[in-house]
């Protein structure tokens, strides 16, 4: 990686400022831009492009904008069922991942794609905030209430997502994670528990 990216989540709270910085190695500012109001997810892939999942207060839902910020591709035409708020987002290589609410599908999104850039997955998990995939296998972390340390493993049929298995993360010493941070790349779930001092790993790989 060679800089890094800031951002605010809620534009109106900065409407003096852009919301996203971008800076190089040197700690340099390259570039500042803004990329709209209620921002849930800013990841970045490996061409430095950014892949921003908006929360309910935002209609936007996911949309990829340039380092520059250039919009590159948006969700708006691409028919995913329910995309009201982009619970969970991966970004991995070129692709992306999401499983958005309402209807909590599994979308595999690659936009350079000329042959079915999007594709849809149906899904009976409802309200993971993480997503990881690896193959033809994937898994889904969080939900509701007590299911928020639920783990399902499940594969991917050329429809849907069928279930294999249902258990719980737990952290290295066997506690829960109570209030935490959670990212999906690629295979690897990261989470981070209070008081926020160091990421834990699930890799679906290993």
């Amino acid at each position: 990686m060679t800089g890094r990216r800031t951002a605010a989540s809620r534009a109106r709270r900065y409407e003096d400022f852009d919301q996203v910085q971008v800076f190089d190695a040197l700690g340099s500012e390259t570039s500042s831009f803004s990329v709209g109001d209620a921002m849930e997810h800013l990841l970045v892939d490996e061409a430095g492009r950014l892949w921003v999942g908006h929360f309910d207060e935002n209609p936007a839902g996911i949309r990829r904008w340039s380092a520059t910020g250039l919009p590159t591709w948006t969700s708006d035409d691409a028919n995913i069922p329910g995309l009201l708020d982009c619970y969970a987002l991966n970004v991995t290589g070129a692709a992306a991942w999401a499983c958005p609410y309402t209807d909590f599908p599994l979308v595999g999104i690659r936009p350079d794609r000329t042959d079915r850039p999007v594709r849809v997955w149906e899904n009976r998990v409802r309200g993971a905030r993480a997503v990881a995939v690896h193959g033809g296998r994937v898994a889904f972390y969080g939900g509701y209430g007590e299911e928020q340390d639920r783990l399902v493993h499940g594969e991917l049929t050329e429809t849907s997502v069928e279930q294999t298995d249902v258990g719980l993360l737990t952290l290295t010493e066997g506690s829960f994670a109570g209030r935490r941070r959670v990212v999906g790349r690629g295979s690897r779930i990261y989470v981070q528990a209070e008081p926020s001092t160091a990421w834990g790993v699930f890799d679906l790989s290993s």
